[in-house]
């Protein structure tokens, strides 16, 4: 028996809302695409999906490129104008919300005002049951250049170091809120074939007076065995890797290396300063004597 869907699950996404534009003849079209993505990295492609009733899509295929600005977050209205009716409709351009940038490597203008806009030329169309994919390569991309307004305002849109804050669409349209502060460490760890822990994990950088003084390369790991017993056995203090993570492979103790079934039962405890400790049961151990791990 197939689980039943729940009807709109799509709308448990989250995903910064975009206005399309798209030159057709001598004018341009702008459409709202919640579907609005980064999909490479180098080359940057950035792609939009459109529903089966949208005339945008066909207008991008003509073209072969098209436009895409992020929206801030003090846009919605004009997201909300601007999917809320078609080309077919009406000509939404003239609305006073709608202001264009000069392109600089394609013939497509851009809406202005938003976190970031790109000109984008058509590499890949997708075909979806209902919806279409449209991927394109960004050829020229547009920041902000705007003095910013007061960030102590109530409503104001910027975001630390000045730039807009996005609109974001999850279900309705919302604005970002704070950064999200991590806590804690969360770590793993696996016995190996060759006999060595390897052990895993992430965690949150001390700042303010937890802070020892030492940057964020330099904030060190501390591992401790803990036995079934109760007892405990320092594995050391180990360095970050590149990205402030921690992937490290270590000796077992002398007292539980052999056999390895003395694992049974043991967990790994990983500290950093500034950080609530993570704990890990081993994966990896056999369960049995004799048997693999």
């Amino acid at each position: 028996m197939t689980p039943a869907i729940p009807d709109q699950l799509w709308k448990k996404l989250t995903s910064t809302v975009g206005l399309v534009s798209v030159r057709h003849g001598s004018a341009t079209n702008v459409m709202s695409a919640e579907w609005s993505y980064f999909v490479n990295k180098a080359p940057l492609y950035a792609a939009v999906v459109l529903g089966p009733r949208s005339a945008t899509g066909a207008l991008i295929a003509a073209a072969g490129e098209f436009s895409l600005t992020l929206c801030a977050e003090d846009q919605a209205e004009l997201a909300d104008f601007a999917g809320s009716f078609s080309l077919a409709d009406i000509d939404k351009t003239g609305s006073e919300l709608i202001t264009f940038g000069e392109p600089a490597a394609t013939g497509t203008p851009w809406v202005t005002g938003g976190v970031v806009a790109v000109e984008c030329v058509l590499r890949q169309t997708v075909r979806f049951p209902v919806h279409t994919l449209y991927a394109g390569e960004v050829v020229a991309a547009h920041l902000p250049t705007s003095a910013p307004r007061d960030p102590a305002g109530p409503s104001d849109p910027v975001g630390p170091g000045g730039t807009p804050r996005p609109l974001v669409k999850h279900g309705a349209m919302h604005t970002l809120g704070d950064p999200v502060r991590r806590t804690a460490v969360v770590t793993t760890a696996q016995l190996l074939p060759d006999g060595l822990l390897r052990i895993a994990a992430t965690g949150p950088v001390a700042t303010g007076p937890a802070a020892t003084g030492r940057s964020a390369g330099e904030a060190r790991w501390r591992v401790t065995l803990l036995t079934a017993d109760g007892g405990t056995v320092p594995l050391g203090e180990h360095p970050p890797a590149a990205y402030g993570d921690f992937l490290v492979d270590l000796p077992v103790p002398v007292s539980h290396r052999l056999p390895a079934e003395r694992l049974r039962g043991c967990r790994v405890l990983v500290e950093r300063d500034g950080a609530k400790a993570g704990y890990a049961d081993i994966t990896g151990v056999p369960t049995s004597p004799g048997a693999p791990a």
